[in-house]
């Protein structure tokens, strides 16, 4: 209540919070479809990948992996969300206070999930697999929990919370995250696709618990559309490493294009920005973010990366709603946009370097 101008009390009227923008049926149906097709891919691929790391002696990346499993273990993880709860309340910091119950809440439910999915599905660890295949039965065994992975989903889950509270340098938590992952397929603890199931997993709690839980479902809906590109690239990098060139002609076409696409969407996404909230500018960086993502599944020279990365593409720009609150809240500078290109650029080099390197058996 205040006073108005007589002494009275007047009723001060509380505008509810606006829902976070959702994107259309469309787009996240299509992003599923991209991220199943993804799955399919990587299982094929799994076991190629575990045949390679077994061949070589990776000692020198083995304290690193122990480093990562230690980072991504479940008692690190809720010793820094209770870090955090009490300088919040010492320091009398209600959001990071809020910041840090959320990331244990999130902890909290993508452990159940997890641990559920594994022995739902069942799949044996990598050091049980002697074979191409692998089961899909409930079982309570110990070995047989291999998808999603722990580690990882509880880790992702609790950075994509945590990253909140650094705006400016939210990719800091993301690239421990993707440490820890990376140390559960080197050290031979996951699948690939174990630990891409995680990520995605862990992405999709903490998107919700990064918002109001009564917008579950619309939070739920942005997650997937903006995990499924990231799932993609990750699918193409172990695509070509296990795929030899074919066709070297073919190859240098595709590439070639790829480049045109990539160039096209990098130039016109860091163009003028003098309305990051209208729909223009929303319909501008969508569609460069489709032509950067189409052009990247291009240089792999793979029909199922391309398909897939074109499914993405139509969903990214029937989903651009979706770039509403990123547009609003960080608007980038040149120093991000010369990242950005930058990083873009070298994905390309790694896409063309890596193909073929682990061939299938």
């Amino acid at each position: 209540m205040i006073e108005s101008g007589d002494g009275s009390a007047a009723p001060v009227t509380v505008q509810p919070e606006p829902p976070p923008a959702s994107p259309p049926i469309s787009a996240v149906l299509l992003s599923v479809i991209a991220l199943l097709g993804s799955f399919a891919a990587l299982f094929y691929i799994d076991i190629p990948i575990l045949w390679f790391l077994r061949s070589h002696n990776l000692s020198a990346l083995q304290s690193l992996g122990d480093l990562g499993e230690k980072l991504g273990n479940g008692g690190t993880l809720v010793t820094i969300s209770l870090v955090l709860l009490g300088i919040g309340y010492m320091a009398k910091r209600r959001p990071l206070t809020r910041v840090a119950l959320d990331s244990l809440l999130a902890h909290g439910v993508v452990a159940i999930l997890v641990n559920g999915l594994k022995h739902i599905i069942g799949r044996p660890r990598p050091r049980l697999t002697h074979s191409g295949g692998w089961q899909w039965w409930p079982s309570l065994d110990s070995g047989l929990d291999s998808f999603p992975s722990g580690h990882t989903s509880a880790t992702v889950a609790v950075v994509t919370v945590l990253a909140r509270a650094l705006p400016r340098y939210r990719w800091v938590p993301f690239a421990l995250a993707a440490w820890v992952g990376a140390s559960r397929v080197w050290r031979g603890s996951h699948f690939p696709g174990d630990v891409v199931a995680g990520m995605v997993l862990g992405f999709v709690v903490g998107s919700i618990f990064n918002g109001p839980l009564r917008w579950w479902g619309r939070s739920c809906a942005q997650a997937l559309v903006r995990i499924a590109p990231v799932v993609l690239l990750l699918t193409g990098l172990f695509w070509v490493l296990t795929h030899r060139i074919v066709d070297p002609l073919t190859d240098h076409i595709l590439l070639a294009s790829g480049i045109i696409l990539v160039v096209g969407g990098v130039a016109l996404r860091v163009g003028g920005r003098r309305n990051p909230a209208s729909d223009g500018d929303m319909t501008r960086v969508a569609a460069a973010e489709g032509l950067v993502g189409l052009g990247l599944g291009v240089v792999t020279g793979a029909p199922v990366i391309i398909g897939l990365a074109g499914l993405l593409c139509f969903a990214r720009w029937n989903g651009r709603v979706a770039y509403t609150d990123a547009c609003v809240a960080a608007p980038p500078s040149p120093s991000s946009h010369i990242l950005y290109a930058g990083g873009v650029m070298a994905v390309v080099v790694a896409i063309q370097a890596c193909k073929g390197l682990v061939p299938l058996q």
